[in-house]
C-alpha cells in the first residue's frame, strides 16, 4: 500500500492519466496499455485537439514469461495539457480490435487544483445495506477504500456509535483498479453492525487515516498528514414486539434441514427405518440464519432416548453473505433392539419481513432397531462398566453304566503321558507359571478377541465396539483377570470418546493392543469355566 504498483490492469485494453483534476497548461500523462501486440500506425489522436494539446506518443513492446505462460504488452504514453477550463473528456481509443474506455478531466484554476486532486488521490466509499431493524438484528457495512497515490502509515478504523456493536467480517480483499482513468489500490473490509437499544441510532462512518509521500524541488519527499471518513448514517431500530415468548431471533430468512446416513427413505412414505445394534447412523443438521451474528446463533440442545448412544460434533459456523451457517453432526449408535424413538427439533424465530412469530422444524426419526449380525444380544454394543456375563448353556450329564474299552483305552494315555512327562522334565523351565493359570496358543474365545485386535489395529470404532461385546460373551473373557479386564474397558471407552465426542481428542492403540496381548495369554480353567453355570447374568 505504501507504493502505488505500476503493473496493467488485467483488462485487454485500458487508458490511464497521471491526474484526472489538472490546471489550465498543466501537463500530464495519458497511457494507452494492451495485454498484446499490436500495431500502433494506426492510432489517430485527433480528437484530443479540440480541448487539449498533445506531444509525439512514445510506444514501448514487452514480452514475459511466467510459469510457462507468455505474455505481451504495448504502451502509448502522451503527454496533454487542457486548454480551458471545464470538464472535458478524453475519448475512447481504437487499437486494432481493442478500445479504451473514455475519461473525465476536470480542469480548473491552479489554486484550486490541490485541493480537489487531494479529494480524488484517497476515496473512502460506503454501502449500508438497510437503515432499518431490530434490537439483535445485524446491518451489512461494506468499505471499499481507493489509494490512488503513495500513503504511509495507513489505517482504516471501524464505523462507530452509541448502543452499536460493530465487528469485522472475514479478512480484507486487496486489488488493483482503474476508476475514471486513474489507478487505484481497492481494498474492500465488510463489518456487521448489532444494535443493543431501540431508537434512532448515529452509525459515525468509517475513518482512513495515514501520510501522503510528495516529493519536491530538492529531490526529497515530504510526509502530509491524511484523513478521510465516510458519512454518518441513521439507523431506525425496533424493540422487541409485545407479546412475543421464547428465543429472540429476529431474521427475515430462517432455514433449518437435516439429513440422515444412511438415507431414511422420508421420501417414499416410511414411517419407520430399519437399524442394527452398534451400527452408527449420523444425523447432520444445518441451520442458516440471515443477519444473525454467530455470537447469537442458538444453542441446539437435543435429548436422546437413553437406548441410544449419541457422540455430538463440535459445531462448525461459517459466513454465506448475510447470512450465518451453523452445521452440526450427531453419531447415533443403537444400544440395543426395539422401536426407538428419536426426538425432532424446533426453533421459534421472529420474520423481521412479515412482523410475526414463526417456528420452523425438522421431523425426528423411528428406528426398529434389531440385533447385530454378529452379536445375536439386545444388550449394549458400546463398553459398559455395568455390563454382566451371560451364563453358558446348561450342562448335561450323563451316567455311564458299563466301562467297555475305556479303561484300556485310558491305560494307553496314562502310559504315554507318562513317556512325555519324562521326556518334559528333561528340559529346563524357562517361565514360571502360576497354578491357576495356564498358558496356550490357541485359548478359548480367541476368535472373538482376535477380531477385536484386528478392529483395534484398523482403529475401526464401530467394529471393536461390536467385536468388544462380543468377547465378553465368552468364557475366556471372564477368566482374564479384573484389573486387566477393567484396563480394556476403560481404554476402550477413550477410543470411542476420540471418535465421537464434543471434545475430540489423539488416541493412539498402542496400549490397548498390549493389553489385549496380555489378555490373550490367559485360558479357561475347566473348572472355572463350568462353575459358571451357577451365576446369574
Amino acid at each position: 500500500m505504501a507504493l502505488l504498483p505500476l503493473s496493467a490492469s488485467a483488462a485487454d485494453a485500458v487508458a490511464t492519466v497521471s491526474k484526472n483534476v489538472v490546471a489550465i497548461n498543466e501537463p500530464f500523462q495519458l497511457t494507452l496499455s494492451v495485454n498484446d501486440s499490436v500495431d500502433t500506425d494506426d492510432l489517430d489522436l485527433i480528437a484530443l485537439a479540440e480541448h487539449f494539446t498533445y506531444g509525439r506518443p512514445s510506444v514501448s513492446n514487452s514480452t514475459s514469461f511466467i510459469n510457462g505462460d507468455m505474455t505481451r504488452k504495448t504502451e502509448i504514453r502522451i503527454a496533454v495539457a487542457a486548454k480551458e477550463l471545464g470538464t472535458f473528456t478524453i475519448p475512447s481509443f481504437q487499437l486494432e480490435d481493442y478500445a479504451t474506455a473514455p475519461i473525465r478531466i476536470n480542469v480548473v484554476e491552479a489554486s484550486q487544483r490541490a485541493q480537489q486532486a487531494n479529494d480524488q488521490s484517497i476515496q473512502v466509499n460506503v454501502r449500508l445495506d438497510r437503515q432499518s431493524g431490530y434490537i439483535g438484528e445485524t446491518f451489512s457495512y461494506n468499505v471499499e477504500l481507493l489509494i490512488g497515490t503513495r500513503v504511509d502509515s495507513p489505517a482504516l478504523q471501524a464505523p462507530f456509535g452509541d448502543g452499536l456493536t460493530v465487528e469485522q467480517v472475514g479478512e480484507d480483499q486487496q486489488a488493483e483498479t482503474v476508476r475514471n482513468g486513474r489507478r487505484y489500490i481497492a481494498i474492500q473490509r465488510q463489518y456487521q453492525i448489532t444494535p443493543n437499544q431501540a431508537g434512532e441510532l448515529t452509525l459515525n462512518g468509517a475513518v482512513f487515516t495515514g501520510t501522503k509521500v510528495e516529493g519536491n524541488r530538492w529531490n526529497s519527499t515530504l510526509g502530509l498528514p491524511i484523513s478521510r471518513q465516510a458519512n454518518a448514517e441513521t439507523l431506525s431500530i425496533q424493540g422487541q414486539p409485545a407479546g412475543y415468548t421464547g428465543l429472540w431471533l429476529p431474521t427475515p430468512s430462517l432455514t433449518l434441514s437435516q439429513r440422515w446416513e444412511p438415507e431414511t427413505g422420508e421420501g417414499s412414505g416410511s414411517a419407520e427405518q430399519a437399524a442394527k445394534v452398534g451400527d452408527p447412523i449420523t444425523r447432520f443438521i444445518a441451520l442458516r440464519i440471515e443477519n444473525i451474528a454467530q455470537s447469537a446463533m442458538p444453542n441446539l440442545s437435543v435429548t436422546y432416548p437413553s437406548r441410544v448412544r449419541v457422540y455430538s460434533e463440535k459445531p462448525e459456523y461459517r459466513q454465506d453473505g448475510d447470512a450465518t451457517i451453523m452445521t452440526m453432526i450427531q453419531v447415533i449408535i443403537p444400544r440395543e433392539a426395539g422401536i426407538v424413538s428419536l426426538p425432532s427439533v424446533s426453533i421459534n424465530w421472529f420474520n423481521t419481513t412479515t412482523g410475526k412469530q414463526e417456528t420452523s422444524a425438522i421431523s425426528g426419526l423411528t428406528l426398529n432397531v434389531v440385533p447385530s449380525d454378529e452379536v445375536q444380544s439386545s444388550q449394549p454394543i458400546l463398553p459398559n462398566a455395568e455390563q454382566t456375563l451371560l451364563a453358558p448353556a446348561p450342562v448335561t450329564t450323563k451316567v455311564v453304566t458299563q466301562a467297555g474299552y475305556w479303561p484300556w483305552a485310558t491305560g494307553a494315555f496314562a502310559l504315554l503321558w507318562l513317556v512325555t512327562l519324562a521326556l518334559y522334565l528333561r528340559k529346563p523351565k524357562q517361565v514360571a507359571i502360576p497354578a491357576n493359570v495356564a498358558v496356550s496358543s490357541n485359548p478359548s474365545g480367541t476368535s472373538a478377541l482376535a477380531s477385536l485386535e484386528a478392529a483395534v489395529a484398523e482403529n475401526d470404532a464401530v467394529k471393536v465396539a461390536a467385536a468388544y461385546r462380543q468377547w465378553q460373551l465368552e468364557p475366556h473373557f471372564s477368566a482374564v483377570p479384573q484389573t486387566l479386564r477393567d484396563s480394556i474397558d476403560a481404554e476402550v471407552s477413550t477410543m470411542m470418546a476420540s471418535r465421537y465426542s464434543a471434545e475430540s481428542t489423539a488416541w493412539e492403540n498402542r496400549t490397548l493392543l498390549g493389553l489385549l496381548k496380555q489378555a490373550r495369554a490367559v485360558k479357561v480353567n475347566a473348572k472355572e469355566a463350568s462353575s459358571l453355570k451357577g451365576l446369574v447374568p
